[in-house]
C-alpha cells in the first residue's frame, strides 16, 4: 500500500532538507562550496596596529649609530586565529632598509606586542621608521631627524 505525501508531509521533508543544508553550510567543506559558488566570502582578518607609547617615540637622533626602540601592538579583532608577518623598515631619501622582521600567531580577539631595537646610521635629514604587516597590508610610521652634516645611509 503506497500512501501519497500530503502537503503537511512535503512541508516536513522540505524543513528537514533545509536543516541538513544549513548544517552542511556551517562546515569547512560547506564554506568552500559556498565560496566557489560565490555565495560566501571568507572572513578577512580585522587588525589593529598601534605604537605602544607613541609619546615616547624619538623625534631627534643625536649619535652616529643610534638605536631606536620600536614597540607596537598587533591586535587580532577577527573571530579566527591569524599569523601576522611583520617588519620594521627604515626609509630615507627613497631608499629603504629592512631592519627587523618576524611572525606572530595571534588568537581571536587577542593581541601581541613586538618590541625591537633597531640600529641605523644617522645621516642628515629625516628618517622614516615604519612598522608594517604583510597581510592585511597595514603600516604605521614615525619620522626622526638627524643633525645636518652627518653622513651615512639607513
Amino acid at each position: 500500500m503506497i500512501r501519497s505525501i500530503t502537503t503537511k508531509g512535503w512541508t516536513v521533508v522540505v524543513l528537514v532538507a533545509l536543516v541538513v543544508c544549513v548544517g552542511f553550510a556551517q562546515t569547512s567543506v560547506g564554506h568552500a562550496l559556498l565560496q566557489d559558488l560565490g555565495l560566501f566570502e571568507a572572513e578577512q582578518p580585522i587588525t589593529e596596529l598601534a605604537f605602544i607609547n607613541p609619546q615616547d617615540l624619538p623625534s631627534q637622533l643625536t649619535s652616529d649609530h643610534p638605536s631606536i626602540n620600536v614597540s607596537f601592538r598587533i591586535r587580532n579583532v577577527s573571530l579566527s586565529p591569524h599569523t601576522y608577518q611583520w617588519s620594521i623598515v627604515l626609509m630615507r631619501s627613497g631608499r629603504s632598509n629592512l631592519a627587523a622582521t618576524g611572525a606572530q600567531n595571534i588568537q581571536p580577539r587577542s593581541d601581541a606586542t613586538v618590541n625591537k631595537t633597531v640600529v641605523t646610521t644617522c645621516a642628515g635629514g629625516r628618517l622614516q621608521v615604519r612598522a608594517q604587516l604583510a597581510a592585511p597590508a597595514e603600516s604605521i610610521d614615525f619620522w626622526v631627524s638627524c643633525p645636518p652634516g652627518r653622513g651615512g645611509v639607513p
